[in-house]
């Protein structure tokens, strides 16, 4: 059975402390694995223009941080592009069948909640192992059977017709997300969210016929 598994974590947040100490909302848009060691992360940054540009210099000189390009402005917000060290929470998960459904890296406060799908006991026990060998505290506060939702809505199916036509889902990608958002129209923040929202739901059904089938 899948099921969604609620953890409290207390883990590095340098980014969002300098993302705070700037006047600065940081989202995290999206993440790849860059290599062995390291980790792509699609920043969101909003706030004044000067604010951010500072967020950004400060981000630069961060330690673990290899890149850091950002993108067009939009509005008062500024995608970043971002090549850092594997994080440890990145580095718990890696071997382990999970899914992210809520980045710990998004909380602008610790602990931070992380909300994960994990169909395997072994699974879920190997990630708290690694947790512990990382030196990340770690609380369980929830475990439950993960929902379905049957259908996609329409603009979701609209998207993911969209984003699969493009090749976002090709490895290489053939469009970024921000490119994608273009297209599509909607934020990239925003798309994110709706196409992992979209994948979960297509996800679980998938799963959910094959365990029946068992």
């Amino acid at each position: 059975m899948l099921r969604q598994i609620t953890l409290q974590v207390r883990t590095e947040s340098m980014l969002q402390e300098v993302a705070k100490a700037n006047g600065v909302k940081l989202s995290v848009v999206d993440c790849k694995p860059f290599n062995k060691t390291g980790m792509s992360l699609l920043l969101e940054l909003k706030g004044g223009p000067k604010n951010v540009r500072s967020a950004v210099t400060e981000i630069r000189r961060t330690e673990g941080v290899r890149q850091a390009v950002e993108g067009e402005i939009d509005g008062d917000s500024v995608p970043l592009l971002v090549v850092l060290s594997r994080p440890a929470i990145c580095r718990a998960s890696n071997d382990a069948a999970i899914v992210c459904l809520e980045c710990p890296l998004n909380s602008e406060s610790q602990p931070a909640s992380w909300k994960l799908i994990v169909r395997k006991t072994s699974d879920f026990r190997q990630v708290l192992s690694k947790l512990e060998e990382e030196g990340v505290e770690a609380k369980i506060e929830d475990i439950s059977p993960l929902e379905r939702k049957a259908t996609l809505t329409e603009r979701q199916k609209e998207i993911m017709s969209t984003a699969v036509a493009k090749g976002y889902f090709e490895f290489p990608r053939k469009i970024s997300l921000t490119g994608l958002s273009e297209v599509v129209g909607v934020k990239p923040s925003t798309l994110s969210e709706i196409l992992r929202s979209a994948e979960r739901r297509i996800m679980s059904n998938a799963l959910g016929v094959s365990l029946q089938e068992e």
